[in-house]
């Protein structure tokens, strides 16, 4: 792999923080049980685990992962989590990266209840699972010496969400809210085809959202979000790792 690498995501149904993460562990080719292990180093106080397996959709062959920790019925604070993350061994760089998805986060939950960002509580988005998977995921992608994120624009629908807030129209309140300055398109799929988190994870990071980028592809990876399917669209996303095409680097 290069020097300056570009990671391309294009989106079709079912982005989540377990997406992202998939895609980071199949273009590392990572084993599950390797996977497990780091994530086990990382968060040494904490009980968990990681599952990493192919999914067939259609007949198609994909990867999915999902974090196991334990149930639980917490309502986060921002600190809460900076305090998860400060206890782990993540490194400071990891740490930075991971605590830009929460602010992400924090600030549309901010902005949507009319409160400051330390005042906010997690609550579906604030599990462990999630603090997890965007932990390790910010781990494996500073390794990956990547030097841009292009992701494809965003499907919309007109469906509905429940939520903690009751029966929501899609996008939920802080969905809507870090839509702002993302590119969007439309889709017929039914259901949340991006989640709130996967959209931080991806604003966090620092994507850009659009087109293709130009780009020699040296490794790609189909993804599927564990559990869920989506009816009458593409499902999953697609990964792509590779370096500036000579033209774009010149």
């Amino acid at each position: 792999m290069t020097e300056s690498s570009i990671l391309a995501v294009r989106i079709h149904a079912g982005f989540n923080a377990g997406a992202f993460l998939s895609g980071l562990l199949a273009l590392n080719d990572l084993p599950g049980g390797m996977a497990g292990a780091y994530l086990r180093m990382l968060f040494p106080a904490i009980d968990c685990g990681l599952e990493y397996a192919p999914r067939y959709v259609n007949s198609i062959r994909g990867m999915s992962a999902r974090i196991l920790a334990p149930k639980e019925h917490a309502h986060r604070h921002p600190a809460d989590i900076r305090a998860i993350y400060d206890k782990s061994r993540l490194s400071d760089g990891a740490r930075a990266l991971a605590d830009r998805v929460w602010q992400v986060l924090a600030g549309a939950e901010a902005k949507v209840h009319g409160m400051t960002m330390d005042e906010v509580h997690f609550h579906e988005v604030g599990r462990m699972a999630n603090i997890l998977a965007i932990g390790l995921s910010a781990e494996l992608f500073l390794k990956m010496n990547i030097s841009r994120i292009v992701a494809s624009p965003i499907p919309m629908n007109e469906g509905e969400v429940e939520c903690a807030h009751g029966l929501l129209p899609y996008p939920a309140p802080a969905m809507f809210t870090m839509l702002e300055g993302v590119a969007v398109r439309a889709s017929s799929g039914k259901g949340e085809l991006v989640t709130p988190t996967g959209l931080a994870i991806l604003k966090g990071f620092g994507a850009e959202f659009g087109p293709w980028p130009e780009m020699t592809i040296e490794k790609a990876a189909q993804i599927f979000v564990w559990g869920s399917s989506f009816e009458g669209v593409p499902n999953g996303s697609r990964f792509f790792l590779g370096s500036p095409a000579p033209a774009a680097a010149e």
